[in-house]
């Protein structure tokens, strides 16, 4: 794992190198890489740890590791079995070539056959493809989006990490899809879960700390708080199928349930609620403490031995409590515990505590061996759980490295694309992840589309205008979908899956170097060759600056071929090229689709310009990166003559081009504004008709109004004078119907004019009629010719405030013509004046003969006095 990371110079002394059992599948060229980085002066390769004879390959990866020691160190020691010295004997003058230093490729091929070293160069060309990708970037931000040590640790092998197959790619993905139907509360992830080393521990036999059996519990709890969640998501109608296949492993024996989950409370303290035994032993040692210390606080304030102590405290060592007496008084104390450093001072159980110490001690022994013993059962439960236990913590990093994705995707604004198996990308706004995780803000996309209409795609343009960039973008998103994980490619993307993802990028020189820069490419071509003749679609092979390196035509004419080589096995490619005859054959390849970065105002843009063939602008981008000038003017009179005129014409022609987009966007301006004016135009003559038709309609309207409104004031005209003459006549029927027969009325004709005139009653007549009705109708009242006198007592008949109230007559006057006699009657202290024939006669009230509690009476209180 350590040699797949980007090497950095480790100064050191020494170096110890050892190859285990896995030796002879180990790449020789990692680990030459590694020690000639050390650059220690002594250097020892141990290979003595392989436990089987080592084959023809493990020789020659022992010398290959030899040569490169000779040339890194200046002391070199090669340890191996026996096997190893045959094999070195067999092949005359090995040792000797290793100790002259000679090249670690080239005596590795002579000591073995090419196909096992094509297995090594394979081996080491798809970790230089992860790493020139930036792959190991984009998996350490997904480490650090994993909670789980467990998610953490599966993203350190990016063998268990990549899907083999586009199904299982589009199972990642189906979990990823599902983690965002739940709720918070639904995955329950509050632990870290690392616990793998403590159940290997248990796995050797060992009895484990309570606090790592407390560890153990917790992350048991929330493994099971796991799986329910998902489990009540999915009963609540939350379709979740690939998330719980995964939890389906989480299954714990129910051994160690029992005696594990909610076993511990805070501090590693086993739970009195499930281990009561050990409640009881605990209260009893408490108890026994506090007995201790009362009495030996009994025997101080006694002051029995006061005369022998040291000091007036006591100390407690252990389970004893002890008195600090001087020596030669300790066997007249008790019995004598420790001393102190001087020996002046020991320190004495006083005699009274002997007995009860002493079941203080057994408490405590026996607290000891239960508390050891449940430990151990739960040891002993953890290591017959092994295997289930670590099932358990692979289900639950498998879900968090599943959120891990999905955080990840959500910080390069990804989307979950679809994965098919023919070798399809279709993208139509990719961008190159890591630029966007280190921060890119305005991150360029580009419209990617491969496998449809073409099988690769040849790119060219500037040079640093980006090419590289849309290699790895390409590549990374492939990559993305074999570890599941969201691309940053626009909506609705697709990206399929690809089971070979190789790359010749930079210097090849890391896995062959015992050749040049060219060589190494020739040797990685060759390589990817091979493994792209069975793969068909399924491979996906990216090949930086194509042809360079070597002599021009030879170079662009090997370039060609083995691209179409690349083409004709089926493979999906992806190149970039400063070569002419390459851009001219990629125009004429109906298999290629050729594309351009753009390069604008004597700069890049970092655009991909589709169906284009770019220029490299060498020169400008050299007077672009502030080159001196005499150097770019020297240049440029080192070109032939043929060459400066098309330098000049590629200047000419960009500033054609630019004046030519210039005059393209005016008259596309004015185009527009000639557009937009004849649409405003177009508006408004729109709205001018309508107006027009809204006035029109206005005026018929108007007309049709005017005439309802004429027939409309004819009829109600009518309807009034019709309604007035019905009024009149109803006036003229009640006047007549009001008049009595004695020839009284009481209704009298109002208003000014004949809308407003209108019958009234006369409110004095009215009254008078309605004093006469009532007179009439009371029941009981005096006549006129009944007798009354002075201090009658009378009741109130008339429809009063005073209806019902009793009072005495107080004075009697004589009535007028056709009225009846008038009377005052004092009710409640007033005097009310009245008709004669508005009351009746009645007796005198009569007091109420309730008692109080005492039997004595109440007095009466006269209601007749109270004022209202």
């Amino acid at each position: 794992r350590m040699l797949s990371r980007p090497l950095r110079a480790w100064p050191c002394s020494h170096a110890d190198v050892d190859i285990g059992p896995g030796g002879n599948a180990n790449p020789a060229v990692l680990v030459a890489r590694a020690l000639r980085a050390a650059r220690a002066p002594a250097v020892a390769v141990d290979l003595r740890g392989s436990a089987s004879p080592v084959s023809l390959g493990g020789a020659a990866l022992a010398v290959a590791v030899a040569g490169v020691l000779a040339r890194a160190s200046s002391r070199t020691r090669l340890q191996h079995p026996s096997s190893l010295e045959a094999t070195r004997r067999s092949r005359t003058g090995l040792q000797a070539h290793c100790n002259r230093g000679v090249r670690v490729s080239r005596v590795a091929r002579r000591a073995s056959d090419r196909e096992e070293l094509d297995k090594e160069l394979a081996a080491s060309l798809q970790e230089r493809t992860l790493e020139s990708l930036d792959l190991d970037f984009v998996i350490e931000r997904l480490r650090n989006n994993c909670y789980t040590a467990g998610a953490a640790a599966l993203c350190e092998d990016w063998a268990d990490l990549l899907a083999n197959s586009s199904e299982e790619a589009r199972q990642l993905y189906r979990q990823v899809e599902e983690l965002t139907l739940l709720e918070d509360e639904d995955l329950s992830l509050a632990e870290q879960l690392n616990i793998a080393g403590f159940v290997e521990q248990a796995a050797s036999g060992t009895i484990l700390e309570p606090g790592q059996l407390q560890s153990i519990s917790e992350a048991m709890a929330v493994m099971m708080k796991l799986r329910n969640g998902l489990e009540m998501a999915s009963t609540r109608g939350v379709q979740i199928p690939a998330l719980l296949q995964i939890t389906e492993r989480i299954e714990l024996p129910d051994e160690l349930l029992d005696i594990l989950l909610e076993a511990f409370e805070n501090d590693a303290e086993l739970s009195p609620r499930k281990f009561p035994e050990i409640a009881e032993l605990k209260q009893r040692i408490a108890e026994a403490e506090t007995a201790c210390a009362g009495e030996i606080r009994r025997v101080l304030s006694s002051g029995k031995y006061v005369k022998y102590l040291t000091d007036d405290g006591y100390l407690q060592i252990g389970e004893h409590y002890c008195l600090s007496v001087r020596p030669q008084h300790a066997g007249r104390v008790g019995t004598v515990i420790d001393e102190s450093r001087t020996g002046r001072t020991v320190y004495v159980e006083p005699a009274e505590l002997n007995g009860m110490t002493t079941n203080l001690t057994q408490a405590q022994q026996e607290l000891k061996f239960k508390t050891r013993r449940i430990f151990g059962q739960m040891s002993l439960a953890v290591l017959k759980a092994n295997e289930p236990l670590k099932i358990c913590l692979e289900a639950a990093a498998r879900i968090d490295l599943a959120r891990a994705r999905l955080f990840l995707g959500e910080d390069m604004q990804g989307d979950i694309p679809e994965v098919g198996d023919e070798g399809i990308i279709v993208c139509k706004r990719a961008r190159n992840p890591c630029l966007i995780l280190r921060g890119g803000i305005r991150v360029v996309g580009y419209r990617l589309e491969m496998g449809i209409e073409s099988q690769g795609l040849l790119l060219s343009g500037p040079n640093a205008g980006g090419k590289t960039v849309v290699l790895k973008t390409v590549g990374l998103l492939a990559l993305l979908v074999r570890c599941g994980i969201p691309v940053p490619a626009g909506d609705s993307p697709r990206v399929d899956f690809f089971d070979v993802v190789l790359a010749d990028m930079g210097d090849m020189q890391t896995i062959v170097d015992d050749l040049s820069t060219y060589s190494a490419h020739l040797v990685a071509s060759r390589i990817m060759l091979n493994r792209t003749a069975q793969t068909g679609n399924s491979a996906l092979v990216l090949i930086d600056e194509a042809g360079t390196g070597t002599d021009p035509a030879q170079g662009a004419a090997l370039a060609r071929a083995i691209l179409e080589s690349f083409l004709s096995n089926g493979a999906r490619m992806v190149a970039t090229t400063h070569s002419m005859q390459l851009k001219n054959w990629a125009t004429e390849d109906s298999r290629l689709e050729v594309a351009a970065m753009e390069y604008k105002g004597a700069k890049p843009t970092f655009r991909l310009l589709r169906n284009a063939v770019g220029e490299s602008h060498a020169i400008e981008t050299a007077r672009r990166l502030d080159l001196p000038k005499r150097l770019v003017k020297r240049a440029e009179a080192l070109l032939s003559e043929d060459e400066r005129s098309l330098l000049a014409l590629q200047r000419s022609a960009q500033a054609l081009e630019q004046e030519l987009k210039e005059k393209v966007q005016l008259a596309e301006q004015r185009e527009a504004d000639a557009r937009n004016a004849a649409r405003l135009a177009e508006e408004q003559a729109l709205v001018l008709e309508g107006r027009a038709r809204e006035i029109q309609n206005k005026e018929f309207a108007l007309h049709a109004k005017q005439d309802q409104l004429s027939s409309k004031l004819e009829s109600e005209f009518k309807a009034r004078a019709e309604m007035h003459e019905q009024k009149l006549d109803k006036i003229i029927k009640q006047l007549k119907a009001g008049a009595g027969s004695d020839g009284s009325n009481v209704l009298k004709l109002v208003g000014d004019n004949i809308e407003d005139l209108r019958l009234e009653r006369d409110a004095e007549a009215e009254l008078m009629l309605m004093e006469q009705k009532r007179r009439a109708q009371i029941p009981g009242a005096l006549k006129e010719d009944e007798p009354l006198g002075m201090g009658d007592w009378v009741m109130v008949l008339a429809q009063t405030p005073w209806y019902g109230f009793k009072g005495q007559v107080s004075r009697i006057l004589g009535g007028s013509v056709g009225m009846p006699a008038r009377i005052s009657v004092s009710i409640a202290g007033k005097s009310i004046d009245m008709f004669k024939t508005q009351v009746g006669k009645t007796t005198a009230p009569l007091p109420k003969g309730n008692k109080a509690k005492n039997n004595k009476p109440i007095d009466h209180r006269d209601l007749s006095k109270f004022v209202f």
